[in-house]
């Protein structure tokens, strides 16, 4: 058991100022009490004198441990090129897990990663959720299924990470065509499993039982893309075929946000100094993400790590504050919205029941001079 006393909780409750001076009770890995606390006996005691306690940030999309510290992207685990679909490959088992980025993670109070195959493929594979320490590292998998819309496709040129053998789509067309042949086969196999009450087995069973989960929205997709015109697309697959999704990147999603918002699709949004770093991004704008919450879209940061290091996740929070959001939902985009997108409303806030992932800071979370000195992952100490 442990208590946090004397601390700026950011709790990031609803329907509070997301800040509350007092204690904090952790218990067997969940957060029993906040507020004024009486210290229970044999509790161990950690007196913060005023530092602000935040929740562990969730970075919904990274390559930690496939894209390794130093490595080429040419040279890591990211992208299997041998298909433009590779609904069979799981991103875990590409990880390092001693790849140093998850211990960036750590002192940058990152306490939850979701870690994508690349976006070469127009299907990536399944994506995990981890931990970046801690005694239980795979949080969930699979947690979602990656897409794509890749660049090379949309500019109508080959990409550098695409096997020169291998036909892949050069146009959005293309892409489009391939997901909907994908979706309509796995619908088609789920019409012939109930019909014949048995399951196909082997690999490909295991391959079309994991469309079908993405069909009957228990599995969302994740889907690199980054114009309306990509989006659109997406959309009329999602009206065809209902799965659940969030766009990552999504560099001019504010042009669709009242559609996004209608929907009820979230979006991944970044990493912000991207911005218009290639031609057909040139509608992005760095004031996008608050456009997407104005019109009541939920948005998450990302770091696309090694694209911005994992340990200055929080950096693009206070980069958002800088163009005119409020410090608050600035970190709603660091914890409250990325676990709601996630699926995993255990997480995101410091509130009685949820899981014990924090951190102390030295100063405000947001600031570049503020230090992370203490994080705890399922009331554990990890840094």
């Amino acid at each position: 058991m442990l208590l946090i006393r004397n601390a700026r909780l950011l709790t990031m409750a609803p329907g509070t100022s997301g800040e509350m001076h007092g204690d904090m009770l952790v218990h067997d890995g969940e957060i029993s009490a906040t507020g004024e606390v009486r210290i229970p006996s044999g509790c161990e005691v950690i007196d913060v004198d005023g530092a602000y306690v935040a929740p562990g940030f969730i970075d919904c999309h990274c390559h930690v441990g496939l894209a390794r510290e130093g490595e080429d992207w040419e040279y890591s685990d990211v992208n299997e090129t041998t298909s433009p679909v590779t609904w069979h490959v799981r991103a875990i088992d590409g990880v390092d897990w001693d790849d140093p980025g998850f211990s960036d993670a750590v002192r940058g109070g990152v306490t939850t990663l979701l870690i994508h195959p690349g976006s070469t493929n127009v299907v990536g594979g399944t994506s995990v959720a981890v931990k970046p320490a801690g005694r239980q590292r795979v949080y969930r998998d699979p947690a979602a299924v990656k897409m794509a819309w890749p660049h090379a496709a949309t500019v109508g040129s080959h990409s550098p990470f695409q096997s020169s053998d291998t036909p892949y789509p050069t146009t959005r067309m293309g892409i489009t065509s391939i997901l909907r042949e994908v979706l309509a086969g796995a619908r088609a196999h789920e019409r012939d499993e109930l019909d014949s009450g048995s399951a196909t087995g082997g690999a490909r069973g295991e391959t079309l039982r994991l469309l079908v989960r993405v069909l009957r929205g228990e599995l969302p997709v994740c889907i690199h893309s980054m114009t309306p015109a990509d989006f659109l697309a997406i959309m009329r697959l999602q009206d065809e075929f209902g799965f659940e999704l969030s766009l990552h990147h999504a560099h001019e999603a504010h042009l669709v946000a009242p559609e996004l918002a209608r929907r009820g699709i979230g979006v991944i949004y970044g990493p912000s100094l991207d911005d218009r770093r290639i031609d057909i991004w040139r509608r992005s704008d760095p004031r996008a993400v608050i456009r997407l919450l104005d019109a009541k879209v939920p948005v998450g940061l990302q770091t696309d790590h090694p694209v911005w290091p994992i340990r200055d996740f929080r950096y693009l929070g206070g980069l958002m504050v800088r163009y005119g959001l409020d410090s608050y939902r600035a970190l709603r985009t660091l914890t409250t919205y990325p676990a709601a997108i996630l699926g995993a409303p255990e997480l995101g806030s410091l509130e009685e029941g949820k899981r014990a992932d924090f951190s102390v800071f030295s100063g405000h979370p947001l600031s570049n001079l503020s230090r992370v000195e203490r994080v705890y992952i399922a009331g554990e100490r990890v840094l």
